[in-house]
């Protein structure tokens, strides 16, 4: 498994994966993609940053490979260069953290233990490696996400929304 830099040639991919009904139930489930869209979002983050309210932040996205077969998407920041979806607030939680963001966009791999494989060696490869921890926030509903986030040792520390927004944190050990 690696995780390549995201590049140019990488967007009908993130397009086809961002279409497909598995990711985008619960990746931007209300953009309708198109490759225009996919270019005006992420080109940017080929150069390893994001504009937010003007400023240039830091964004690191890798399309995950397989052997050489690219099979999804993930990405990691830190969680205070960005607001959180649902007016998520980032309160009372640890100074040095990421905020990870993941799908498997080759269905196939869904469901037999992949994304645990690929959150597990993503956190060593980078993210623990620059933070102290990780947040993530996941739908309830996202069981198979949530069983891998579980399975990397994040915990639940609070949920929003009546429950159907869990917050997960990890601590460096």
């Amino acid at each position: 498994m690696k995780f390549i830099p995201i590049r140019q040639d990488h967007f009908p991919l993130l397009l086809k994966w961002l279409k497909a009904p598995h990711v985008k139930a619960f990746w931007d489930p209300n953009i309708q993609w198109t490759k225009e869209l996919i270019t005006e979002k992420y080109s940017t983050y080929i150069e390893g940053y994001k504009l937010e309210n003007g400023i240039k932040k830091l964004i690191y996205a890798f399309i995950i490979y397989l052997d050489d077969l690219p099979i999804g998407y993930i990405q990691f920041y830190n969680a205070y260069d960005f607001e959180r979806e649902y007016n998520i607030k980032l309160e009372n939680l640890p100074t040095s953290l990421a905020t990870l963001d993941i799908f498997i966009g080759e269905e196939q791999f869904i469901g037999n233990g992949l994304g645990t494989i690929v959150i597990n060696k993503f956190l060593k490869k980078f993210i623990l490696k620059k933070f102290k921890a990780c947040f993530v926030d996941v739908e309830a509903v996202n069981t198979l996400a949530v069983k891998a986030y579980k399975n990397n040792g994040f915990k639940v520390i609070n949920n929003l929304q009546d429950g159907k927004i869990l917050r997960m944190l990890k601590h460096k050990t």
